[in-house]
């Protein structure tokens, strides 16, 4: 029996391959999930009813189940582009009370009462800590075959992201089986037929750990390397010896309509003194001196900014942030739009104003989403602005589909490059403008491209 649910469970990947289709998904998800919890309380004398309301519980834990149907369904199903924006906008004020509600319903729906807390705490510190030594074992040894330079590495790779998938199922289940005190037992002659059901998936595997790389282009974050304080003159300064491909930089609008390169929205992080720039003026913000500093350093107009990167033939990627109304984007681009140097692009995490930036503008222009947990949704942006914590190569593969392309932020780590290398990333947006385009010199490995994957798939 745990042999064909190890096999329904990877089949998941060959209905996403040839499918891709959310619903489909979703009705093998919930398959494989009575499956599972009919194996696990099959020594239980439970009626039919009861089985599918201990499935119908058993949905608070997809997130942790390890049930590949759920993560392949996620990347399948697209979310309205304009509930995934009001949701990104507004997303520190419902993300807490998604926390509260989804913990209350774990309360509710009994998941514990089998334990006391105290022992369904230690319980679940169990399960995570198997969890971390498998992915280090797996890390380690496909760490150990490419330092032997082994002509396997890919093949290694491959085998031990099915490990992980297969692993992580089983570690659930094991998990669901401590919480009814009782133990998953498995000899030495099952991770044999474990290796042997991972070949199920060998195919879709390839996706994750394809044989060439690409090189990213380097967009200093913040206009600064990470020596400079971010968003201002003489950091980009320092960074234009460096050539990155783009300076990425802020706006912001002050209370007498001017526009500042500013990530925040205050300034107490960089002075000291807090200061909302939407109601303070030009010459108040001028007048503070950046923390941190041993100049006098102070805010830079866009227009002084501008001219700096105008005379080095600088492209820049301007956030526009959602504070700023579609009217005064309008006002921006009737003011820069002929001033900006050639290879400007634009992004926003706000939709309505990267439509009417690609309606008005010949820039490309890109969708910042925070989070990626599911499909891309369907836009007109020319790329999107990524948070690398979440990316892997199904989101890439949605976006070349598309006809999109992809940049990944905030990049800062060497081994991070190399996986996004893998993954197919367009663009990196990092603070180590330098460090990275070091490392686009160097081979790309498929170590780090499976730490990654073990770290967010």
């Amino acid at each position: 029996m745990l042999i064909l649910l190890l096999t329904i469970n990877l089949i998941s990947c060959w209905l996403y391959q040839w499918f891709k289709q959310p619903i489909l998904l979703f009705i093998w998800l919930l398959l494989c999930l009575f499956a599972s919890y009919a194996w696990v309380e099959r020594r239980c004398k439970v009626s039919v009813g009861q089985l599918l309301w201990h499935s119908l519980r058993g949905l608070l834990w997809l997130p942790f189940s390890g049930l590949l149907a759920f993560g392949l369904w996620r990347y399948c199903w697209q979310p309205p582009s304009q509930w995934l924006d009001q949701f990104n906008q507004q997303r520190w004020q419902i993300l807490p009370l998604l926390l509260l509600a989804y913990c209350g319903l774990v309360w509710l729906a009994g998941h514990f009462s089998h334990n006391t807390w105290k022992e369904s705490l230690l319980v679940l510190t169990g399960w995570v800590s198997r969890l971390v030594i498998l992915a280090v074992s797996l890390l380690a040894f496909q760490v150990v075959i490419t330092h032997l330079a082994l002509p396997y590495q890919r093949l290694s790779a491959r085998i031990l992201w099915l490990f992980w998938l297969t692993g992580k199922y089983l570690l659930w289940l094991d998990l669901l089986l401590r919480l009814r005190q009782q133990r998953l037992q498995l000899s030495v002659k099952w991770w044999g037929l474990v290796l042997l059901l991972c070949f199920i998936g060998w195919s879709f595997s390839g996706q994750f750990f394809p044989r060439t790389s690409t090189t990213p282009q380097i967009i200093a974050h913040r206009g600064a390397d990470q020596t400079s304080i971010p968003n201002t003159i003489p950091a980009l300064k320092a960074v234009l010896p460096e050539r990155p491909a783009l300076a990425e930089i802020d706006l912001q609008l002050t209370s007498d309509q001017h526009f500042v390169v500013s990530h925040d929205a205050d300034t107490r992080r960089l002075t000291g003194k807090k200061k909302i720039i939407a109601n303070t003026s030009l010459a108040t913000l001028q007048r503070l001196t950046l923390a941190h500093s041993h100049r006098s350093i102070h805010y830079a107009t866009f227009g002084a900014y501008l001219a700096v990167a105008q005379h080095a033939a600088q492209p820049l990627l301007i956030e526009m942030k959602p504070a700023l109304s579609t009217n005064i984007c309008n006002q921006f681009r009737q003011h820069y739009q002929l001033l900006l140097p050639p290879g400007t692009q634009f992004h926003s995490a706000r939709l309505q104003t990267v439509t009417r930036l690609q309606h008005e503008t010949s820039q490309s222009v890109g969708y910042i989403l925070p989070f990626t947990v599911t499909a891309l949704p369907a836009t007109t942006a020319d790329f999107y602005s990524l948070d690398w914590h979440l990316l892997n190569p199904l989101v890439v593969a949605q976006a070349k589909k598309q006809g999109q392309l992809v940049y990944a932020w905030t990049v800062n780590q060497k081994w991070l490059f190399q996986a996004l290398r893998q993954f197919g990333v367009a663009a990196v947006i990092t603070d180590r403008t330098a460090q990275m385009q070091r490392q686009a010199n160097q081979p790309a490995t498929y170590t780090s491209g499976l730490m990654l994957l073990l770290l967010n798939f």
